[in-house]
């Protein structure tokens, strides 16, 4: 039931139908959902205040979530260091409280859980949002297979980003259009596709081919 909680809290985050206040909302019942269960099985005894780290793959998205509920509760400018590679976060961050009744508080951590797919279609979704590098299976490679799934799943947004007048199973053609749409061009015209494969795999993590988990939860 837990597990089915968490999913759909998860799962919500990425709708377009929920504000940013439903989902924090959400995600906050979860952690007091966990709380009260773990209390319920006296897995933890009953306190003032809870800690909690924030601990998963590297660029999973640890800090971006956590600056969501900094918004709230803290005025302060500061928000924690985020970008598209992983490698950002590279020591424990001070505690943000996300909860009042009761107070809870989390920590970043860096991305210690080091990666270990199980098959070679999981080492390639990591690769895609940067959780192990691209260059290990390769940039064009990695496009390849982000292309390979958004056709299997109907989404072509990213035509529209690369002036294709239709979708195209040709990662090269698809990068050529891509780099040439971006100005990724050599002095002779031709287009620089290690460019633009970077570029395109960051435009899918910004959410500009469309907000997409590649997981089915």
């Amino acid at each position: 039931w837990y597990q089915r909680r968490v999913r759909e809290a998860v799962v919500s985050t990425q709708s377009t139908r929920v504000n940013s206040v439903q989902k924090l909302s959400r995600l906050r019942r979860v952690v007091k959902d966990g709380i009260s269960m773990a209390h319920a099985d006296q897995l933890i005894a009953k306190k003032d205040s809870y800690l909690f780290f924030v601990s998963g793959l590297p660029n999973s998205g640890k800090s971006s979530f956590i600056n969501a509920f900094k918004k709230e509760y803290d005025t302060s400018p500061n928000k924690l260091k985020v970008g598209p590679n992983p490698g950002v976060t590279r020591n424990i961050s001070n505690k943000v409280k996300i909860l009042t009744h009761p107070v809870v508080y989390i920590f970043d951590t860096p991305g210690v859980n080091l990666p270990h797919p199980e098959s070679t279609e999981a080492a390639m979704k990591l690769a895609v949002i940067g959780a192990i590098p691209h260059k290990f299976p390769g940039h064009v490679e990695t496009v390849d297979y982000l292309l390979y799934w958004l056709n299997r799943k109907g989404l072509y947004k990213y035509t529209g980003q690369c002036g294709l007048a239709a979708p195209s199973n040709n990662v090269y053609e698809v990068l050529a259009y891509f780099a040439r749409a971006r100005g990724m061009l050599e002095e002779d015209g031709a287009p620089r596709m290690l460019n633009a494969a970077e570029s395109f795999l960051r435009a899918f993590n910004k959410g500009e081919l469309g907000k997409i988990m590649l997981e089915d939860l």
